[in-house]
């Protein structure tokens, strides 16, 4: 039997608790609490003595957080004591069984679906501890197949290593030993050697064609057609003029000035410019027209100028003598005239310069007179000399192509050697010699020791899974209609079906499908689609999971010895699922188990409360409270028979205790107007008498009743309900509430709360 939590220091809201007097555990022990005061924490304390692991306290040490917790329970006469690291004992397995959040998270479901480690937990709960041995042994054998298998392929890795193409692995193993096997690598690798020279031929650069292109000829007619219709001849002779005074720089001095003119002034004297011929001129020329021909013309002059200057027809020289170093290791094949390049070379550059210089003249004369058209025919002559300066490269091209074809031909006469086929044989050779090496046996000696402990750990898995196989359909199936059968007790519409074991990844987890209503659902939870988290309400998952616990349990007819603990079971329950619940805690007491609940359910709490003084084998019921005191919670006594007391019998013992002089009058005075509507709803329940009724309201009724209805008796009682009604008023409000009725004294409260229990038999 859990027989007390002795203390309980730094874990959650218990700061530091200490057990009080009277509040030992019996067998079937009420502990009454708000939310927030710690009645999971107490349930999660049993848990970790249940499991002995310490996480489950730890990760609820008290804020801050720094304090070391410790506690200590007695069950069956022994103290378990945890020190912040661990318990110094445990009871045995199957003595203790906890119901609380831990176990629905771990088990059940969490974050709106069911994950592959509670179908684990679940397995491991279904099939109890007597089992979980083969399952942790089944864990090991699987884990060492793993390592086996991993072990021995790192040793095939280091194998890999040692083979060369186009062997393989099971190549490599297959091979024989050879006793000639040197006389014959020696042989392979000379006619090797043989082929090893062509190598050298193809992988020989040859000579490529060097490009040469003049400047282009469209773009060229363009610049030199570029003109502005809108300025008349008159005025470009006239800028000519001025332009030609003012030097080089002129033509930009005119038009900065002209673009700075502001009210008619000249922006470098400030004289009044209106009027003037020479300054409407120079506004005319320089033009927004003007300043777009003038960019455009200077853009096209500078990408011919970049395409006719002199660096480019040295990158070209460069580039003929670089090709002709590559086309003189080709010689045997082809011989280039070096001479006849030298004059082609030469003549080009010639006349590429005198193309150059006389398209230089021509791009300058237009930037001078941008308006200007310079005839195309004027730059015909430059353009020839620029086809001359290509025809000779060209020349120079086909000597080196002629090269390049020869070296290819030359190539592919060298590479019909089939020496990768010769290399492959070499070795193939090697590798059946580096086969039977006395580093190859030491690793396929490890290779063998590693997948015998794999063939071992193998059987053992085959042979662990059959006997877990055979315990899993004697209580699976069990398990399977015990859920169902309490989810149609709670009027739930799910259904659990195909329950079986499995061994996704090597170790054992329950597997099964959930139905609602007739359909399958997602144990998962999805976006779109119905599933578990969107289907089931909090009311169906607190039932489920309450399902689960109890399945395990339904079957034991005889439960003595065993302590349960139901941690809040009917969190978000309704009505009738709680008073179903209440039916299961009492038969799991009636069966002999130990029950603790905890729970902030004040209904739940009267039904035990209530039939605990019903039924003989319910009365050793030991009501306790967790309540906050200051900074932290304790465990006291409850009084459970005050506590779950209806408003009426509330207030019929406050009027008598106030007759009897135990009660305060100021208790008393606002227990009376209430006491006499409840004792009138329970004489005549609505109708007449609805909910909401005030005892005015019930007084009118009464006045109003006809002869022969149920109220019409009342009326000899209504001048003393009229008193009580009046006298009520003011006993159920302070002074300054009610204007001119003063508080009733002492002695007329006496009297009205006497009329009060005496008014109605």
């Amino acid at each position: 039997m859990l027989e007390r939590i002795g203390f309980i220091k730094n874990i959650g809201l218990f700061a530091d608790h200490t057990q009080e007097p009277g509040t030992d555990f019996t067998d079937l022990t009420l502990i009454f609490g708000e939310n927030g005061v710690g009645k999971t924490t107490i349930a999660a304390i049993v848990d970790s003595l249940r499991e002995s692991t310490a996480v489950t306290i730890t990760r609820r040490r008290s804020l801050p957080g720094h304090e070391v917790p410790t506690c200590s329970v007695c069950v069956d006469g022994t103290e378990y004591r945890f020190d912040g690291a661990g318990w110094d004992g445990q009871p045995a397995f199957g003595t203790i069984e906890v119901f609380f959040p831990d176990f629905v998270s771990r088990n059940v479901h969490a974050g709106g679906g069911v994950n592959t480690d509670q179908k684990r937990n679940l397995c491991e709960f279904v099939r109890g501890r007597q089992a979980v041995a083969d399952v942790e042994e089944l864990s090991k054998a699987d884990a060492e197949t793993r390592t086996a298998l991993s072990d021995s392929k790192q040793v095939d890795d280091k194998l890999r290593l040692l083979i060369k193409t186009p062997d393989n692995l099971q190549d490599f193993l297959a091979l024989t030993e050879d006793p000639k096997i040197d006389e014959k690598i020696t042989a392979a690798r000379a006619a090797l050697a043989e082929a090893a020279a062509a190598e050298k031929v193809t992988a020989r650069a040859v000579p490529k064609a060097v490009g040469l292109h003049p400047p282009d000829k469209t773009l060229l007619t363009e610049v030199l057609a570029l003109t502005d219709e809108d300025v008349g001849a008159d005025v470009a002779a006239v800028i000519a003029g001025r332009t030609a005074l003012l030097g080089e720089r002129g033509e930009a001095w005119l038009d900065h000035g002209a673009q700075h003119i502001v009210d008619e002034h000249c922006p470098f004297c400030g004289q009044d410019v209106a009027g003037v011929k020479l300054v409407e001129d120079i506004v005319q020329y320089f033009s927004a027209a003007y300043r777009e021909l003038v960019a455009a013309m200077n853009e096209g002059v500078s990408s011919l100028r970049d395409a006719a200057g002199q660096s480019v027809f040295d990158g070209v020289r460069s580039e003929v003598r670089a090709q002709l170093a590559v086309a003189a290791s080709w010689t045997d094949q082809y011989t280039i005239d070096e001479a006849a390049v030298e004059k082609h070379l030469g003549a080009a550059e010639t006349a590429w310069s005198r193309g150059a210089a006389q398209l230089e003249a021509l791009l300058s004369a237009k930037q001078s007179s941008p308006i200007d058209v310079v005839s195309a025919e004027d730059a015909e002559t430059a353009l020839a000399l620029f086809d001359a300066a290509t025809a000779h490269v060209d020349a120079i091209n086909a000597m080196l192509t002629t090269c390049a074809t020869a070296a290819e031909t030359h190539k592919k006469t060298v590479a019909s050697a089939d020496k990768v086929k010769l290399e492959l044989e070499v070795n193939h050779l090697e590798n059946q010699k580096m086969r039977f090496s006395n580093t190859v046996k030491d690793l396929l000696a490890e290779r063998a020791k590693h997948l015998q402990r794999r063939t071992v750990a193998q059987q053992k898995k085959d042979r662990l899974k059959t006997a877990i196989d055979a315990h899993a359909s004697a209580v699976v199936g069990k398990y399977e209609g015990g859920i169902n059968y309490y989810l149609q007790h709670f009027g739930c519409d799910i259904r659990i079906g195909k329950v079986g074991a499995s061994y996704q990844g090597g170790k054992a987890s329950v597997s099964y499908k959930l139905t609602v209503r007739g359909h399958d659902i997602p144990l998962g939870s999805a976006t779109d689609d119905p599933c578990f988290d969107s289907i089931l309400s909090e009311g169906d998952k607190c039932s489920l999971a309450l399902a689960f616990f109890l399945a395990r349990l339904k079957d034991v007819p005889d439960l003595t010895g065993r302590i349960i603990v139901l941690d809040d079971p009917v969190s978000s329950l309704g009505g009738s699922r709680r008073r179903l619940v209440e039916g299961v805690i009492r038969d799991l007491h009636k069966r002999g188990a130990q029950v603790v609940v905890l729970t902030h359910d004040e209904r739940l709490a009267a039904m035990l409360w209530r039939h605990s003084m019903k039924i003989k084998s319910m009365k050793n019921i030991m009501p306790l409270q967790v309540e906050r005191a200051g900074a932290g919670s304790r465990i006291v006594p409850w009084n459970a028979e005050k506590a779950t007391r209806s408003e009426y019998v509330e207030d019929y013992l406050t009027l008598n205790g106030f007759l009897e002089g135990s009660i305060d009058h100021t208790e008393a005075a606002p227990s009376i107007r209430p006491y006499v509507e409840q004792r009138l709803r329970h004489l005549f329940p609505g109708p007449p008498f609805e909910t909401r009724d005030t005892l005015g309201v019930m007084i009118r009724k009464i006045r109003e009743a006809s002869p022969g209805e149920r109220l019409h008796d009342l009326q000899g009682k209504l001048p003393e309900l009229d008193a009580i009604a009046d006298a009520g008023l003011p006993a159920g409000h302070a002074t300054d509430d009610v204007a001119g009725m003063p508080p009733l004294s002492r002695e007329e409260l006496r009297i009205f709360a006497q009329k009060a229990l005496d008014v109605l038999p």
